[in-house]
């Protein structure tokens, strides 16, 4: 991973400072993507412009309701979009309580990653002795449960054929489909639990290890982005009696793509989980043969 620019580093850091009271900030990923932005009024005068995307793990001393988004959302601002990021907040105190992949993942990070700030004064510190060990009995049990969970609203979404179905009802359980498929990916490639649960969370956490969501949800297109705007609805949507401003005739695709994509993160899924077992079979049998 390239490390991060200094004056980059500097913004950021101000930014998450400035909102919450920060313990440690820790960059494990970046990437970059070039853009060209044209003026209106002349549109051959071409500004070639680049964007940064980080990944950062930031552990705090308190916690505050939205503030994944709500930082999110002050990184792009400040930054006129130069910068946006991908946040994992957590306080320093859950640190005491993390078990199994929880701790391999922050271990990971903590070990491994650009340490871009640290209070002197409070730093985060795991109390473990030796090196944490991925838990992939408890993983399994994971994805079991969430792909069970897949399985029984799939059937209800798929076999609801009444004409008086609500799509808006309907789309909430699709929703729930691609949720429970991302968090499957997570855990076995990451080794992580998210605390935080917008679409757009999880698809760029997913997007740190592989195209799927971008392959199935791409959103560059007007109707990308319509499509992507009616499948991240929250289900709590439905406490809502008023008009719905997205378009339900995108409903029959999106139905199709997410069960595309259930399929496929379902493979990609075990795959991952056959080599890691795979790994862990090979490293016992090298012990006993010590």
């Amino acid at each position: 991973m390239k490390a991060i620019e200094f004056s980059q580093q500097k913004e950021m850091e101000a930014v998450i400072k400035e909102h919450i009271k920060t313990s440690a900030i820790y960059c494990f990923g970046k990437f970059e993507t070039a853009y060209s932005s044209n003026h209106t009024i002349y549109p051959n005068k071409g500004i070639q412009k680049k964007n940064t995307h980080l990944y950062l793990l930031v552990f705090v001393e308190e916690n505050i309701e939205n503030v994944t988004n709500d930082m999110c959302d002050k990184i792009r601002t400040k930054t006129d979009g130069r910068i946006t990021a991908t946040l994992l907040i957590h306080q320093v105190k859950s640190l005491k309580k993390m078990c199994g992949d929880q701790q391999y993942f922050f271990w990971c990070i903590m070990q491994n990653a650009e340490l871009v700030y640290q209070n002197a004064g409070k730093p985060p510190y795991l109390s473990i002795t030796g090196i944490p060990k991925r838990n992939l009995k408890a993983t399994s049990l994971y994805v079991a449960n969430r792909k069970n969970n897949i399985s029984t609203i799939w059937g209800w979404v798929y076999n609801d054929d009444e004409v008086n179905s609500s799509d808006e009802v309907k789309m909430s359980g699709l929703h729930q489909i691609v949720e429970q498929a991302c968090l499957s990916l997570i855990r076995v490639f990451m080794g992580y639990a998210p605390n935080h649960f917008s679409l757009d969370h999880l698809f760029n956490l997913c997007e740190y290890f592989t195209t799927i969501t971008t392959d199935f949800f791409p959103r560059k297109t007007e109707e990308d982005l319509s499509m992507f705007k009616l499948l991240k609805q929250q289900p709590s949507a439905l406490r809502f009696n008023k008009a719905n401003d997205v378009d339900y005739l995108y409903y029959p695709l999106l139905e199709e793509r997410c069960c595309k994509f259930k399929n496929q993160a379902d493979v990609l899924t075990q795959k991952e989980l056959d080599r890691l077992k795979q790994i862990e079979s090979e490293e016992d049998r090298t012990k006993i043969n010590i």
